[in-house]
């Protein structure tokens, strides 16, 4: 029994984007052929799980501005239990630091990315607040956010608000509401 290999087809591709993969290629000590090869089934599998490649880039650098600031994934139970023990006596020291961790995230976010509040989305996509809903709309002068979240406690609904207007402050944005209950927040700021 043979084994059949399918064919080979042109693919006319920029100069540039050769240029690239020339680079990778040298880099890796693989073929320009193997790295568009490789490349391209990757993106094959990306898609058949419902992504594009484009957010997985984008995702991916989200991750790393989260790796680079310093983020942890901590399984969400030992988050809320710690929340639990602390929030009774330290509510004021622990909106703070949510308040201000945010800052420095808007900070980082509006100096590292091109198009920042769209970062600033994938990352609470990302986040390991188990939000079910994340909307970020920008409007002419205005950001509107809202989170939905089925398992965020009260207490973690409010750290988490006061962690995305942290975040706002740090991207310029003067928040103009601020409202949350248990699961949801709804937060407005103007540029």
């Amino acid at each position: 029994m043979t084994k059949r290999t399918k064919g080979k087809k042109l693919v006319y591709i920029s100069e540039n984007l050769i240029d690239g993969v020339a680079k990778i290629s040298r880099t890796r000590g693989e073929s320009i052929g193997k790295v568009i090869e490789d490349s391209l089934k990757e993106a094959i599998l990306v898609s058949q799980d419902g992504y594009d490649v484009k957010q997985v880039s984008d995702y991916f650098k989200v991750m790393q501005a989260h790796r680079v600031l310093g983020g942890v994934f901590v399984p969400s139970g030992v988050l809320d239990s710690l929340i639990e023990a602390v929030y009774p006596n330290g509510r004021e020291q622990l909106i703070t630091r949510f308040f201000e961790s945010g800052r420095w995230h808007g900070k980082y976010l509006k100096e590292r990315f091109e198009k920042p509040i769209e970062a600033f989305k994938s990352f609470l996509e990302l986040s390991r607040w188990d939000l079910n809903e994340v909307e970020v709309k920008e409007q002419a002068n205005s950001i509107k956010v809202r989170c939905v979240s089925t398992v965020l406690t009260r207490e973690g609904t409010e750290l988490l608000a006061k962690f995305i207007e942290g975040i706002m402050d740090g991207l310029s944005h003067k928040t103009t509401k601020a409202d949350f209950m248990k699961g949801l927040i709804v937060l407005e700021s103007e540029f």
